[in-house]
């Protein structure tokens, strides 16, 4: 089968009183070639714009750029309280439901990541809620002799794996690029892949795609896609996984796969049965 390709999609900007900001992908603009990724941020935030809140159905990850000037401070239902300087990521997997909240770690502190949403399946709707992390200097990366870096959050890059093991899998890579990698595509999966900074050429069965900074392109197929920088470095976050061709229904912070399983998961919270989260 050909390889599908999206177009291209510019991210959106909204703000808040100056404490959050964020620019998001509208995934609901590729066609389908996203899934199961649910949501794509780039944030930045200085505040408390958000208090404890629920998810389910899905796993909630939050990546510290970087460039980030703070930490962020994680918790959860689940007894964490998390630290996650820059460089640093933390993976919730809510399954069947749990509380968290995540705030600057120095109060009023600017804190700059990604915030991404990958939805389970029908079968890990209901696993046990667990969340996972590294911290910058545990984060395994992949080079070249080119001067190409690339971070292995979650899933595999050349011969480098991170530790972390979600119940479905899944790729989060951080690359800084100023050559030429090779990107696989993996039978049944969906990629995307968004530039933060600097122009990516994405080349697709010899058609160049040139993606500019905020901006993001979804593929599936089999082979592999050749990303060279256009000029300078260029910083991109490179997301796949297998596709999940299933009804999603979402509702605030659940995502099912119909509405009974929404009223389900809000009985859950209701009732205390993910758990209880103070506010900071």
């Amino acid at each position: 089968m050909a390889t599908q390709v999206s177009e291209i999609v510019q991210a959106r900007r909204h703000s808040s009183g100056g404490i959050f900001s964020v620019n998001a992908i509208g995934l609901e603009r590729m066609n389908g070639l996203a899934a199961p990724l649910a949501l794509l941020d780039n944030f930045r935030v200085s505040g408390q714009p958000f208090g404890p809140h629920p998810h389910a159905g899905f796993s909630a990850i939050t990546y510290i750029f970087e460039d980030s000037p703070g930490a962020l401070r994680s918790r959860d239902s689940l007894g964490n309280d998390l630290e996650i300087g820059p460089g640093g990521i933390v993976w919730l997997q809510a399954g069947r439901g749990a509380q968290h909240q995540e705030v600057p770690a120095v109060p009023g502190s600017e804190l700059h990541g990604a915030q991404i949403y990958v939805n389970l399946s029908m079968s890990n709707k209901l696993a046990d809620p667990k969340t996972m992390y590294m911290l910058s200097s545990q984060v395994p990366e992949w080079r070249n002799e080119a001067g190409d870096r690339i971070r292995v959050l979650v899933g595999g890059f050349g011969n480098v794996r991170s530790p972390i093991e979600p119940v479905e899998p899944y790729s989060i890579l951080d690359a800084f690029l100023i050559g030429q990698v090779a990107y696989p595509l993996a039978s049944g999966e969906n990629s995307v892949i968004y530039v933060l900074e600097g122009q990516l050429d994405v080349v697709i069965e010899e058609k160049v795609h040139r993606l500019p900074s905020e901006t993001a392109i979804a593929i599936s197929g089999t082979g592999e896609v050749r990303l060279s920088s256009a000029g300078g470095v260029v910083h991109a976050l490179l997301l796949s996984g297998p596709a999940l061709n299933e009804p999603v229904f979402a509702e605030g912070p659940f995502i099912m796969n119909d509405a009974a399983g929404i009223r389900s998961a809000r009985l859950r919270f209701q009732s205390g049965q993910m758990g209880r989260l103070e506010p900071v």
